[in-house]
């Protein structure tokens, strides 16, 4: 698979979960269900956080994390423990619309580049590529996209993808 593919999924993909977004309301996105440990937006949250952690970081680089993600949308972390006010949705929404095309002028023609280490996802599976972090990343998206779309069942929302 070429670097125009990969990028090709990311774009159908994120393009999912903005139509996710557009069809949430702040009120639906704070909502934390009995029995879940996380809310649509910080499921949103981490989906940004996380492309820029795993990409970037895989390259040696730094990527463009707002102030205070990292504690809101980082592995492991949950709203119950939020110090700091969450991003709105708008706000979400611009950075993840915007992050498929810095990512693409980052690392298109790159996708072969070998990380300083391999990205070890268990004792037998690490990534070595650019591009296996970057399909990592779009499965991982598409994780989230899954639970977005139980958290707004689990609401009573049957208009999962039509904007609000």
């Amino acid at each position: 698979m070429d670097d125009s593919q990969l990028f090709k999924q990311l774009d159908f993909i994120r393009m999912r979960t903005l139509a996710a977004l557009d069809n949430t309301t702040e009120e639906m996105a704070d909502t934390v269900p009995d029995g879940f440990k996380n809310s649509i937006r910080w499921n949103l949250g981490h989906i940004y956080l996380s492309h820029e952690n795993l990409v970037h970081s895989f390259a040696g680089e730094k990527g463009n994390i707002p102030e205070g993600f990292n504690e809101l949308f980082g592995f492991n972390t949950s709203p119950d423990q939020w110090e700091s006010t969450a991003p709105s949705l708008k706000e979400l929404r611009e950075l993840l619309s915007a992050q498929p095309e810095r990512l693409k002028a980052s690392f298109m023609g790159r996708l072969s580049q070998k990380g300083e280490k391999p990205f070890q996802m268990t004792k037998d599976i690490a990534f070595e590529t650019l591009a296996e972090v970057v399909s990592f990343a779009n499965w991982h998206e598409g994780l989230h996209q899954g639970a977005i779309t139980t958290l707004k069942r689990v609401q009573g929302i049957d208009n999962l993808w039509e904007p609000v």
